[in-house]
């Protein structure tokens, strides 16, 4: 491994990672640097993939990266929009129950999100929405951060982020027992893959460039909320127990495999995941 700086010393202090994550993500920021650092205009790049890989991670490292070189960033997660229970009890109403848990297309405050980045795009400033995820609820708007300097880049991170739309012939069979229990007439998948398919491309096509950290298999996301549960659990005092996040996971399952069979082909750059989160393969970005 090549000599650590002392910015990326102090981020892996600060986020209590090995020194090796930094050989790890070489090739990330070596791309990282050559397509983003100097572009003339602002940029916003999405970090996507499934729960717990390591996608907040990375958008503080590239954020962390952009600081050190005199740049101004932010990063914000797709998570940080969603609707507050209240709203989401009225959409489970609308369309379907599942609707009043955090997670899917639909849950999300898109609107919220268009016009930031739109906003950060033009230059103005904007705020960025913050949710506390103990409490399933937004934090209260005195916790947001406010944006009023122009940034550079902003970097925003999601588990559905480039992920397209499905056919109606797709949605037709269950995935898993959730959707055969809970969803047996397709209204829940459906409208999912509507919201998808209109309001969530939208914001999607303001993004500059896509990061896609794959994590091949839907059995490593169950391994991986588990592990980022304990760190919630160690820093808020709640959480999450093991059958909540088993449970919690089933609606997540079918995007989450579709984007594993589609965002390799629609990314920027694709980091392949091993079970441990190491990169065990790194695509030659596109040009």
């Amino acid at each position: 491994m090549g000599d650590v700086t002392p910015w990326q010393q102090q981020f892996c202090n600060e986020h209590r990672l090995p020194i090796t994550y930094i050989s790890q993500f070489d090739h990330a920021l070596s791309w990282f640097k050559k397509e983003v650092l100097d572009h003339a205009n602002p940029q916003c790049i999405a970090v996507s993939g499934c729960q717990g890989s390591g996608k907040s991670t990375l958008s503080a490292y590239f954020v962390a990266y952009l600081k050190s070189q005199g740049r101004m960033a932010e990063s914000v997660s797709i998570d940080d929009f969603y609707y507050c229970k209240a709203k989401r009890l009225a959409l489970s109403k609308q369309y379907a129950p599942p609707f009043v848990t955090r997670g899917a297309p639909g849950t999300h405050d898109i609107e919220q999100a268009i016009t930031a980045v739109n906003r950060f795009k033009q230059g103005k400033p904007f705020v960025l929405p913050r949710f506390d995820k103990a409490i399933d609820d937004p934090h209260p708007e005195d916790k947001w951060t406010p944006v009023n300097a122009k940034l550079d880049v902003l970097v925003v991170e999601g588990w559905c982020l480039g992920i397209p739309h499905q056919t109606a012939a797709q949605l037709t069979e269950s995935c898993n027992a959730f959707e055969a229990q809970v969803d047996p007439e397709r209204l829940y998948r459906s409208q999912v893959n509507t919201f998808l398919k209109t309001d969530y491309q939208r914001l999607f096509r303001l993004f500059d460039k896509l990061v896609f950290l794959n994590g091949q298999s839907f059995e490593h996301v169950l391994r991986w909320r588990l592990e980022q549960e304990q760190k919630l659990i160690e820093r808020c005092g709640k959480g999450m127990s093991y059958q909540q996040i088993e449970a919690f996971i089933q609606p997540f399952q079918r995007l989450t495999e579709w984007g594993i069979k589609t965002l390799p082909e629609r990314c920027d750059l694709e980091l392949v995941l091993s079970k441990d989160r190491s990169i065990i393969l790194n695509d030659d970005y596109k040009q």
